[in-house]
């Protein structure tokens, strides 16, 4: 372990030291031992950090499992395990990407980002991503830095319970006129899905609707384990 600390007020993230061995795409998942207080519990989680960065990053949505609870009292001096990497869900790095993301599904895509970013990959991205309040908007000072970092890189937020008048950007869920913005100019993009299942299929229909081939999406659910 390296760090541990609060993202926003219902999401937290460790940092883990990465195995010297250990390589990945960006971004696959792991999956993440812990002890606790009920024995030993490896869940499957989302890498959300790039393999270009110097330790392996997670971020859970907060709740009153063991495992979730474990894994917010975890300190600097705790040992994990990880196994893998797993899963095909990793960035075309030749193609560009419309990232959609939920919540905490932000995970993975962030690693893409930071990916594209370190690589100076030429392709335009962006990012549509969705929270319940701007408190709630996970990794917003690391995704911010990065579109000043990659000049290809922009990030669309939209705010599904904000009552906040200062808010300046969409509010409501993700629609086809926020997904047609970010992908307006793009020349045939992948769109890379990350959420929970429910919002991870209401984004198929949608897409679907707006005539993406199914070729050119990739899905990624967040089962979001008690």
């Amino acid at each position: 372990m390296v760090s541990s600390r609060s993202l926003t007020p219902t999401t937290h993230a460790i940092e883990v030291e990465k195995p010297k061995a250990f390589t990945f795409g960006p971004t696959q998942f792991t999956f993440l031992q812990l002890q606790t207080e009920e024995g030993m519990d490896a869940r499957p989680m989302s890498l959300a950090t790039s393999p270009t960065r110097p330790h392996l990053e997670y971020a859970v949505r907060l709740s009153d499992s063991a495992y979730k609870r474990a894994f917010a009292a975890l300190r600097s001096d705790d040992e994990v395990r990880v196994f893998g990497p797993i899963g095909d869900f990793v960035l075309h790095e030749a193609s560009p990407a419309v990232l959609v993301a939920g919540g905490v599904g932000i995970t993975p895509l962030k690693g893409m980002a930071e990916y594209a970013a370190d690589k100076a990959l030429p392709i335009p991205i962006r990012l549509v991503y969705s929270n319940r309040s701007e408190d709630e908007i996970v990794y917003r000072r690391e995704l911010e830095a990065l579109e000043i970092l990659n000049p290809h890189f922009r990030m669309l937020n939209t705010l599904t319970r904000t009552t906040d008048r200062g808010w300046k950007g969409a509010t409501g869920r993700i629609d086809s006129r926020l997904v047609r913005e970010a992908a307006r100019d793009l020349a045939d993009p992948i769109y890379y899905v990350s959420g929970t299942p429910s919002m991870v299929v209401g984004m198929l229909r949608l897409l679907r609707s707006l005539d993406v081939p199914d070729a050119s999406i990739e899905v990624e659910a967040f089962r979001g384990y008690g």
